[in-house]
């Protein structure tokens, strides 16, 4: 077994564990104090610095997921492949959505105006759109549910992903309307950071699952 090269991969890949939690921590740090004392200005409005990071995560872990998908369809494992690109794909749509605010424009334009809501629940109108994605999720997750048992560590950082989007989603469709001003600010500021949270965790998830499909490689290519 080649040892020294698994122990670099390993190297690298703790590095980028612990480089993927500090650098997000310390920028919504400094993205407070910068606009202290109106902290949420660069964190809860839309198109802000955090804004920016969060695109650049959800980029990079489509990337990481259509590299991954390459990795499978050199080795002929199909169903592997075909599971990384669209998780890729969809991770890739997320960045674009949150790049240019779609979801908040066919709420904004569309659905709020036709007074499209859930009711009984504490939704603001027009504001289901983001309810619609954590539902797709959801139930493409049985689907997806292979590529996350790759080993215990995957599947921890996906599902802890899958739980914190889940519980964003749910509070950011809550009507802050009912809220006062200070109440909302720190509502959104809250949000936004519990958002980057389940990112962070889907982007580590995706860096294992790519060292390991690395380290499956070099396992396999060696001759002893």
């Amino acid at each position: 077994m080649n040892t020294p090269v698994l122990t670099r991969l390993y190297q690298l890949q703790r590095y980028l564990l612990i480089a993927t939690t500090i650098f997000p921590a310390l920028a919504v740090l400094l993205m407070i104090v910068l606009r202290w004392p109106s902290y949420w200005k660069w964190i809860a409005t839309e198109d802000t610095p955090m804004t920016t990071l969060q695109v650049a995560i959800m980029y990079t872990i489509a990337l990481f997921c259509w590299s991954i998908a390459s990795l499978y369809h050199l080795r002929f494992n199909a169903a592997k492949s075909l599971r990384w690109l669209v998780l890729g794909g969809a991770f890739f749509w997320l960045a674009l959505d949150d790049r240019f605010a779609i979801h908040e424009r066919i709420r904004d334009k569309i659905l709020a105006p036709m007074h499209v809501s859930i009711p009984f629940l504490p939704i603001a109108a027009g504001d289901v759109v983001l309810l619609v994605y954590m539902a797709v999720g959801l139930l493409t997750l049985k689907w997806l549910w292979p590529i996350f048992q790759e080993n215990k560590a995957i599947k921890r950082r996906f599902l802890a992903g899958v739980a914190v989007a889940a519980l964003t989603v749910t509070v950011d469709a809550y009507d802050i309307h009912r809220l006062d001003i200070n109440a909302e600010r720190l509502e959104q500021t809250v949000e936004e950071v519990f958002e980057l949270i389940a990112q962070i965790l889907f982007l580590q998830g995706a860096i294992l699952a790519l060292f390991k499909a690395i380290a499956d490689g070099v396992k396999a290519s060696d001759p002893a």
